[in-house]
C-alpha cells in the first residue's frame, strides 16, 4: 500500500511538472514577423441600439489566432484611454490596459466591450467613437468602437452607387447613402404620399449620405437640427424638392457632430448640402449651413424657375467654397456668406442670379487665402479640354456687401471677351480697384471699407459711421422690408443682409456665432 502511494505521488508530481512546464512559452516559440495578423469577428463593434434610458450595454469582440504558434500581444488598450465612455474586459481583467495577453496556436480570446452613458445628457456627442488598439511585433491593429451618444433619428446608409473616379484604383467612388423616407420610427420622418416631413424633436444625424429621391418633397420646419459626420453629404436628387423653412429664433441647421467648444465653428468637417441638376423649386428659409467643405452645391438648372430660393440664409465656416453654383438659377434675399478658405461665392458656368440685401465677407484666418470673395465665370473645360461657352444670362446685385481681407481684390470677373454675359452692382459695397471704374457695371456703388463690427468672429453687422448705412436703394426695402433678424427697413436702408440699428449694441439673434455659443 505504500509503495503504491509513492508511486501515485510521483507519478503526480511528473504531471504537474509537465503542466506548468507545458504553460511556458519560450519568446522564440512565440509567432513573429510583420505577416502574423490577429484576426477578429467584427472589424467595428456597433451599439446600435437608439437609447431612450440610463443605459449600460455589452457587447463580445472575437480575436482569432490562426497561426501555428502562440503569439503575444504586448498591450491592448483603448485609444482614448481613460477619457473614453468604453470599458473593457479580458480575462475578467478591467485595468485601462492589459498587457502580455497570450493568444494560443489556433485558439481565440473574449473581449466583453461596455458603454455606459445617459443617452438624454445633450452634452454628449451625437456619435461615440473609439478605437482597441492591439500592439505586437512592432506593429497595432485595431477595431473600431461606436455607440449614439445622445437619444436622435439616425440616418444610416442602406444603398450604394457607384460614381467615375479615373483616379481610384478601380476607376469608381462607392457611395453610401440612405433615402430620407426609410428607416421607419427611428429615423423620425411622416410621410404623406410625396410629402416627407421630418420630426424637429430630437436631432437628425446623418452618416453617409442621405438623399431626396425624384418626385418627393422633403419639409424641414423650425428649430430641425441637422448633424452630419464627416464625408457626409445631404443630396436633392434629380425631379426631388427640399423646402427648409425655419424661423428667426428657430433656424432649421445643418451642421458637424461635433459639440464641443474647439469644434464648434470648425471648417471641413463634413461635405456638402447639394441640389442635383434637375431638382426644383427648393427653398432655404431662416436656415444655418456650417462648418463643411462646400455650404451649397447647385448643379445646373433644367427648367427657367429658380433651382434654389434663399431667404435669411447664413452659410459659413467652409473650408473651400461657401456658394457654389454650377449653371444654376439662384435667387436670394437676406443671405450672408462668411468666411470660407476659397472663394465665398463661386458662380461658374454661366447661370441666372438675382441677389438683394445679400453680405459676402470673407475674413478667413486659418490659412492663407488667394481666392476673391465673389467670382463669376461663363464657361467650363469639356472631357478633351474644349473650352464650352454658357454665358451668365444675368448676374444682379442690389444693396449686397462684396467685402474682405484680401488686400485689394475681392472680385472676379472669369468672362470670355466677345461673350453676352450681364452682371450689374447696383448700390453695393465693392472691394474692387480693377473694376471700380466700369461704371456700366457698378452703378452708385461704394468702394471704401463698411466697418464690420467682427466680421472675423462672424458678426457682419455694421458699426456706427459705416457708409452702408442709409446708402441703399429705397425701392428693394419695400420688396426685401425686413433684414435677416427682422428689423424693419427704412428707406432708405442700410447696405447688406442686416439693418443697422444703433441701440442693439452689437447684440445678435440666433443666426451668428457670438450668440450661438452662448
Amino acid at each position: 500500500m505504500n509503495y503504491f502511494r509513492t508511486l501515485l505521488a510521483a507519478f503526480a508530481i511528473v504531471n504537474l511538472a509537465g503542466i506548468l512546464l507545458s504553460g511556458c512559452v519560450r519568446e522564440e516559440d512565440y509567432a513573429d514577423g510583420n505577416g502574423v495578423e490577429l484576426k477578429f469577428g467584427n472589424d467595428t463593434v456597433c451599439f446600435d441600439t437608439i437609447f431612450t434610458t440610463m443605459s449600460s450595454v455589452t457587447k463580445t469582440l472575437m480575436v482569432y489566432n490562426n497561426e501555428s504558434k502562440p503569439i503575444k500581444i504586448d498591450r491592448i488598450s483603448l485609444r482614448e484611454g481613460s477619457a473614453s465612455f468604453f470599458r473593457l474586459n479580458i480575462d475578467g481583467a478591467t485595468d485601462l490596459v492589459a498587457k502580455d495577453v497570450e493568444i494560443g496556436a489556433k485558439d481565440s480570446l473574449y473581449i466583453f466591450v461596455k458603454v455606459e452613458l445617459n443617452p438624454n445628457n445633450q452634452s454628449n456627442p451625437l456619435l461615440i467613437e473609439d478605437e482597441i488598439l492591439f500592439s505586437f511585433n512592432g506593429k497595432t491593429q485595431s477595431v473600431v468602437l461606436q455607440a449614439y451618444g445622445q437619444d436622435a433619428y439616425y440616418h444610416k446608409p442602406t444603398h450604394f452607387l457607384l460614381s467615375v473616379n479615373s483616379s481610384s484604383p478601380s476607376g469608381y467612388d462607392t457611395i453610401w447613402y440612405s433615402l430620407v423616407n426609410e428607416g421607419g420610427e427611428t429615423a423620425g420622418y411622416v410621410e404623406n404620399g410625396s410629402e416627407i416631413s421630418w420630426k424637429s424633436d430630437k436631432p437628425h444625424v446623418i452618416l453617409g449620405t442621405c438623399v431626396v429621391d425624384s418626385a418627393f418633397t422633403l419639409n424641414l420646419s423650425a428649430g430641425t437640427m441637422i448633424h452630419l459626420d464627416k464625408n457626409s453629404e445631404f443630396w436633392v436628387y434629380t425631379g426631388g424638392t427640399l423646402n427648409a423653412t425655419g424661423d428667426i429664433a428657430s433656424p432649421v441647421t445643418f451642421t458637424s457632430m461635433r459639440k464641443d467648444a474647439q469644434y464648434a465653428n470648425a471648417a471641413g468637417q463634413w461635405g456638402c448640402v447639394r441640389f442635383i441638376a434637375g431638382c426644383k423649386d427648393n427653398v432655404l428659409e431662416n436656415v444655418v449651413i456650417k462648418n463643411n467643405i462646400i455650404g451649397i452645391l447647385v448643379d445646373t438648372c433644367v427648367s427657367s424657375s429658380p433651382t434654389l430660393t434663399m431667404r435669411n440664409t447664413v452659410v459659413e465656416n467652409c473650408s473651400y467654397v461657401g456658394l457654389y453654383s454650377r449653371g444654376a438659377t439662384l435667387d436670394a434675399q437676406n443671405l450672408i456668406v462668411q468666411n470660407c478658405g476659397n472663394y465665398a461665392v463661386a458662380l461658374t458656368m454661366g447661370g441666372n442670379y438675382n441677389f438683394v440685401h445679400c453680405t459676402f465677407a470673407n475674413y478667413w484666418q486659418y490659412s492663407t487665402r488667394t481666392k476673391p470673395t465673389l467670382l463669376l465665370n461663363d464657361y467650363y473645360l469639356d472631357v478633351n479640354d474644349n473650352i464650352q461657352y454658357r454665358p451668365v444670362e444675368q448676374a444682379s446685385f442690389h444693396n449686397c456687401i462684396i467685402y474682405g481681407s484680401l488686400a485689394e481684390e475681392e472680385v472676379e470677373f472669369d468672362l470670355l471677351e466677345g461673350g453676352y454675359s450681364q452682371k450689374y452692382f447696383e448700390n453695393c459695397i465693392v472691394k474692387t480697384k480693377k473694376y471700380a471704374s466700369q461704371t456700366n457695371v457698378f452703378a452708385n456703388c461704394l468702394f471704401s471699407d463698411p466697418r464690420f463690427r467682427a466680421a472675423s468672429e462672424g458678426d457682419v453687422s455694421v458699426g456706427e459711421g459705416s457708409v452702408a448705412i442709409a446708402a441703399g436703394n429705397g425701392a428693394w426695402s419695400y420688396i426685401v422690408p425686413y433684414d435677416i433678424y427682422g428689423n424693419l427697413r427704412p428707406d432708405p436702408p442700410t447696405i447688406g443682409a442686416i439693418e443697422y440699428v444703433a441701440a442693439q449694441g452689437g447684440k445678435r439673434l440666433s443666426f451668428t456665432r457670438s450668440k450661438r455659443q452662448k
